[in-house]
């Protein structure tokens, strides 16, 4: 109990020092959201507090490895700690989105058809993941966690070869 209770102080601090940038990030149309749905929709992204202050840099870099021992997190917690865990989840993956796209865009890549996929898939999973039960969440996020890996491991790719 002690542990969910740290992570929930450290996350509650962390959303506390992003408040300032989300307001920013809306203005910008950086926040990532389903496409076509309103920020303040039922299922978008409304009072989801903007965590891209922190996570500045590339995408690749300090932001994945973050989502990645998040996942982690997740996938050990209780279903009760997942679910109050779920909003800052949403958000995380949210922002990564976007700085995934800004990052490609700054660079003039292109995407080809498997990473839209991809990033839909990961969409779609944020808008499906709050109308979940418990054990619905719980048997869902091994395939959440393993699109969200297997975009990242896209990024990173694409990233790479652009490097080069």
């Amino acid at each position: 109990m002690i542990r969910v209770q740290h992570l929930l102080a450290l996350s509650v601090a962390a959303v506390v020092a992003a408040c300032g940038t989300a307001d920013k990030d809306r203005e910008r149309g950086d926040v990532a959201a389903h496409p076509g749905m309103p920020m303040d929709s039922p299922g978008g992204m409304q009072g989801m507090p903007g965590m891209h202050g922190q996570m500045g840099g590339m995408a690749s870099s300090g932001m994945m490895d973050e989502m990645q021992q998040h996942m982690q997190w997740m996938m050990g917690a209780g279903t009760d700690s997942m679910q109050v865990m779920m909003p800052m989840h949403r958000q995380m993956t949210a922002n990564m989105l976007s700085a995934m796209n800004r990052e490609m865009r700054d660079m003039n890549m292109t995407v080809d058809s498997a990473w839209s996929a991809t990033v839909d898939s990961v969409r779609q999973d944020l808008v499906r993941l709050p109308e979940l039960s418990g054990s619905e969440l719980r048997a869902f996020m091994p395939a959440h966690r393993e699109r969200v890996n297997r975009l990242m491991e896209m990024h990173r790719s694409m990233m790479a070869d652009m490097k080069m």
